[in-house]
């Protein structure tokens, strides 16, 4: 099970603070440790993308909610969400564009 924290992690696991950093030290054990993380998160995010298009559903089926409050707050995060990922891809084409340049240089 992931822990919110090394110090808690080492709570559970009756691991002393000391012995983990130092562990953490160790190319190898880092490197696991490292690869372990990329795992949970990659499966949590498995799980919230099963859920992606409910969300979306759900959330623009508030914007024919009868509550203009709720209604006008539905509409924001629709487009406060469409401004962000616009916003991302803006920055990847530019990134992208600059490492294209910088290995040409090379």
């Amino acid at each position: 099970m992931a822990n919110a924290t090394y110090t808690e992690g080492c709570r559970k696991a009756k691991l002393n603070r000391t012995t983990f950093y130092k562990w953490l030290k160790i190319p190898e054990f880092k490197t696991e440790l490292d690869r372990q993380r990329d795992e949970v998160a990659s499966e949590a995010f498995g799980i919230l993308s099963q859920s992606l298009t409910k969300a979306v559903e759900t959330l623009a089926g508030l914007l024919d909610n009868k509550d203009d409050r709720l209604k006008r707050l539905a509409a924001k995060d629709v487009i406060d969400f469409i401004v962000r990922h616009k916003e991302n891809e803006d920055f990847d084409k530019r990134l992208t564009i600059i490492e294209e340049r910088l290995s040409e240089q090379k």
